[in-house]
């Protein structure tokens, strides 16, 4: 007697699909998985004896052996419970042996027979459609994550009887509530106009905003670095479809599947502690896990207090910031993990954080304040487009207004509209008016900037133009440019 049930597992972020096939045989009563399970997975032979069982089925007396197939792919998590005991029924007769055969099956039993919810679904789901299959029995917890997948039909079950019901025609399905991403709230961050004074650093935060740019804010402290990174959040455009699809993949398999799913279309906004590891930031671990770069995906990486930070745990991300992608290489196999993110730090100048303010005087000997600075080493600060000195307020600063988010967002959400119309991808020196080019080689040539500094530059100044609502990249557009590189 045998039988075939489909589930998945995540390697990454990406969902791959199982089939688990399951075999009754004559010999002595066993139950056995293989396929290269994990802990959790091998434990579920208790799980599925117990719901069976208590679920009012007879479980079979002979040699039960389940495959996971295919046998060189790790597979991990509870989530195939509910398919090897579906797959038992159906090899002992009591579900049609073909009405398993284009179902996907998640989910994780317990004792009772009740369905908990799993993590990855999302993934997993969407790896499904890509293999034909167009129908899945998933757990309450996780219907909303499998109705976002165009192609799928979704049926949600309780128990594994209801379940059975279902694949059986006996009970009716039932279809999860459509998902529905929410508005993006902005009320929850800081509004531009809480911040006093910092016309430059304000300047910088939009521009980098309305380019995707790197950033980096230095000066003592209660300048006002903190509040207005946490500003970002609320003038950035609001994500597509696509990509709040994309952050809720990461989220799905988060912290194993228990983080909570995001269903925004907010940007998403991380901000570590400086104690955080190297497998923190970029992710790790044996089982490999996303880490802050990938849950800050399509959003922004805050780094406070980044002189803090451990030099080996901020230099992992220079090749991250580079290419968009983490690749975390184990034994026997790889993982992918997508981190396109805006990384903004904040940084006091020195250990005391008074040097150059004005309002106090440094205490920090020079080979502090050189070790101090090592922190931030020469190829990561040369990826960081925006370098910005903000100095402590005045009190004449107290007094000003301020233009609030909402403003800002709409000449952000402007210069990123007709960014993408021009699909200008591969800027370069000739793409500059020849007032601009002058300005950009005698800057070039005279502070040493790198190749890379040189092409960050001029897509900062393309950034400068668009909003300035200039076809053209000027000289003033240039110039602006280098005024936030070379403050430093």
């Amino acid at each position: 007697m045998f039988a075939v049930a489909k589930a998945a597992t995540v390697l990454g972020v990406n969902g791959h699909i199982v089939d688990v096939e399951v075999d009754l045989a004559r010999g002595l009563p066993s139950f056995e998985i293989v396929g290269l399970p994990d802990t959790a997975l091998r434990e579920s032979r208790q799980r599925v004896r117990a719901a069976l069982k208590n679920q009012g089925y007879a479980f079979p007396m002979h040699r039960l052996t389940v495959n996971l197939a295919p046998g060189n792919l790790r597979k991990t998590g509870s989530a195939f419970d509910l398919a090897i005991a579906l797959g038992i029924l159906a090899a002992g007769g009591l579900i049609p042996e073909n009405r398993l055969q284009d179902v996907l099956v998640l989910g994780e039993l317990s004792l009772d027979g009740k369905i908990r919810g799993v993590g990855g679904v999302l993934p997993m789901a969407m790896a499904a459609v890509c293999e034909g299959i167009t129908e899945a029995l998933v757990p309450v917890d996780n219907g909303s994550e499998a109705g976002l997948v165009q192609g799928l039909s979704a049926v949600v079950v309780q128990d594994l009887a209801e379940a059975v019901g279902v694949l059986t025609g006996c009970r009716s399905a039932a279809v999860p509530k459509p998902a529905e991403f929410l508005e993006t709230g902005y009320s929850a961050v800081n509004d531009l106009s809480e911040v006093k004074g910092q016309l430059t650093a304000r300047r910088a935060l939009e521009i980098a905003a309305a380019g995707r740019h790197n950033l980096l804010l230095v000066g003592p402290p209660g300048c006002g670095k903190t509040m207005l990174a946490r500003c970002l959040p609320g003038i950035l455009p609001p994500l597509s479809n696509q990509e709040a699809v994309e952050v809720a993949r990461i989220y799905s398999v988060a912290n194993g599947g228990l983080g909570q799913l995001k269903l925004t279309l907010a940007p998403p906004f991380r901000s570590p502690h400086h104690s955080s590891t190297k497998a923190g930031i970029i992710g790790g671990g044996l089982l490999p896990h996303p880490g802050e770069v990938t849950l800050a995906h399509r959003g922004v990486l805050f780094l406070d207090e980044v002189g803090e930070f451990g030099r080996s745990v901020l230099d992992v991300l220079r090749q991250p910031l580079e290419d968009g992608v983490v690749s975390l290489v184990r034994y026997g196999y790889s993982v992918k993990y997508p981190s396109e993110c805006q990384l903004v730090m904040a940084a006091n100048p020195c250990p005391c954080g008074f040097l150059g303010s004005s309002i106090k005087e440094c205490t920090c000997t020079g080979r502090e304040i050189a070790a101090y600075r090592r922190r931030l080493s020469g190829p990561l600060l040369d990826r960081i487009d925006l370098q910005v000195w903000m100095d402590a307020l005045k009190p004449k600063d107290y007094h000003t207004k301020q233009e609030s988010s909402d403003k800002v967002r709409k000449r952000v959400v402007a210069a990123r509209k007709a960014g993408d119309n021009t699909c200008d991808t591969n800027l370069g020196p000739a793409d500059l008016s020849a007032c601009a080019r002058q300005i950009l080689e005698t800057a070039a040539e005279r502070f040493r900037l790198s190749a890379r500094a040189v092409q960050k530059t001029i897509k900062v100044s393309r950034t400068v133009a668009l909003l300035g609502q200039s076809c053209q990249i000027g000289a003033e557009h240039v110039a602006e440019a280098l005024t936030y590189r070379l403050s430093l």
